[in-house]
């Protein structure tokens, strides 16, 4: 595994430059055509935190202050990262169908492939987060000592979602059943990440034994820590040490099935 870990390691080192192509081909290729060009990216999760602020805060007046935060800036925190999620969560599973071109070519490291394609997502977040910033703007919410987190918990997530297509994409490419599994199981991961509502305040103790290894939970947690809720994500063991466990166990699977798996997704495509 340690020499699986190594090749791949060194694949996106001596690629990096190839990566980086790719994934802002990635992007040119969504907005291509477009009278609107690079603003559809904004306009889009836009829409969607719109939505669900009026059908929880106007329809349902659910939205009151949490914890002094104002409902729509913490809201916005824990939807804008969804996107880049969900985007993970099933394209990620998928990209070796998606790039099977590239799968085939064998000078391009297939590692690499689910390495761009998180790379090109990850600056779509970073561009939406101009949408959480300018609404902590709006209700002239300042940022704090604690945003210091924000650009460490960002390579954080994109580690772990790359490392997370890694895994997934060989078996997804090797079975459409899997493949389709991950894409039915992306709306109910949703409701139960703790997105819309505090996962704190849940009365069960095996639903936040739940919450505490679902890695969706972790990340939209702390990007709310680093930027409204102000508290430093190390110091909560019930939120960083399940969430370790998780990313250790994942990254393995990830290195066993890329070591078994990637010979045989070239002959499958």
């Amino acid at each position: 595994m340690f020499k699986t870990l190594r090749i791949i390691i060194q694949d996106n080192w001596e690629w990096r430059s190839q990566i980086l192509r790719l994934a802002t081909t990635e992007l040119r290729k969504e907005v291509h055509g477009t009278v609107l060009g690079w603003i559809w990216l904004l306009i889009t999760p836009g829409i969607y935190l719109g939505v669900f602020w009026f059908g929880l805060a106007v329809g349902l007046r659910t939205g009151s202050p949490i914890d002094g935060v104002p409902y729509l800036v913490w809201l916005g925190a824990g939807i804008i990262p969804w996107f880049f999620i969900s985007a993970m969560l099933s394209g990620g599973a998928d990209v070796y169908r998606r790039y099977s071109y590239l799968v085939n070519r064998l000078r391009f490291p297939i590692s690499a492939i689910s390495s761009f394609y998180g790379l090109a997502r990850l600056i779509v977040f970073l561009l939406t987060m101009i949408l959480v910033f300018a609404i902590m703007a709006l209700y002239r919410v300042p940022l704090t000592i604690y945003a210091v987190q924000f650009p460490v918990i960002v390579v954080v997530m994109y580690v772990f979602w790359t490392v997370w297509s890694m895994l997934t994409s060989p078996l997804s490419a090797l079975s459409k059943d899997f493949g389709n599994l991950i894409r039915a199981l992306s709306t109910p991961l949703f409701w139960l990440s703790g997105v819309l509502f505090q996962v704190n305040h849940l009365d069960s103790w095996w639903l936040r034994a739940f919450f505490a290894v679902n890695p969706i939970t972790f990340f939209v947690k702390s990007i709310r820590a680093s930027l409204c809720e102000d508290y430093w994500v190390w110091n909560e063991p019930n939120l960083i040490w399940p969430f370790v466990g998780v990313f250790f166990v994942m990254t393995l699977m990830a290195l066993f099935i890329q070591n078994k798996l990637s010979l045989e997704v070239a002959d499958v495509l």
